[in-house]
């Protein structure tokens, strides 16, 4: 067991809720079921849920929202999919 102060405590639970507040509405909205991979790819393919994303953590940039996403979540950059999508989008913006 963690030796944290109830504030961390409190603010590392606040954050997991919404956190999975938001998986829910990129699930719901989508009209399928996502895993925790899916919704982040859906995530950096959409403008507008970064911005509710980063409304709702209180973040200023898409880097910060991305790391915090990936805090959650650490496993995610091993998806095929998403390595994937970031490479065809690395290539596409170079060649720009």
């Amino acid at each position: 067991m963690r030796n944290e102060s109830p504030i961390c405590q409190i603010d590392e639970q606040e954050m997991l809720c919404l956190f999975s507040g938001f998986c829910t509405y990129v699930t719901l909205t989508a009209g399928k079921k996502l895993n925790t991979a899916n919704v982040f790819l859906k995530f950096l393919k959409n403008k507008h849920l970064r911005n509710i994303f980063k409304l709702k953590f209180s973040v200023e940039s898409d880097y910060e929202a991305v790391q915090l996403f990936l805090k959650h979540d650490p496993s995610i950059y091993k998806s095929k999919y998403i390595m994937k999508y970031l490479n065809n989008t690395c290539k596409s913006e170079i060649l720009q």
